[in-house]
């Protein structure tokens, strides 16, 4: 990438040319690492929403006196 650019610049910006023929294994596994992380988040608050509707659901159940609301948020299968 270096080489496309004129000598000019590479005499003028020694730290941009060195950034740019750097290896990048470590910011691919770094990307990795975030992409993981941002996955586990997304499944952690889809288990969450499911779980609070879960419990409003039985709650509900509760406040409009039924007694048998265990059957009512986990049907059987």
């Amino acid at each position: 990438m270096a080489q496309d650019r004129p000598e000019e610049f590479n005499r003028l910006y020694p730290r941009e040319r060195a950034e740019a023929e750097e290896d990048f294994e470590p910011r691919g596994l770094a990307n990795v690492v975030v992409l993981l992380a941002a996955i586990a988040l997304v499944l952690i608050g889809y288990w969450l929403f499911n779980a609070l509707g879960h419990s409003r659901r039985f709650q509900r159940c509760l406040d409009s006196g039924h007694i048998n609301c265990v059957d009512f948020v986990n049907p059987a299968k």
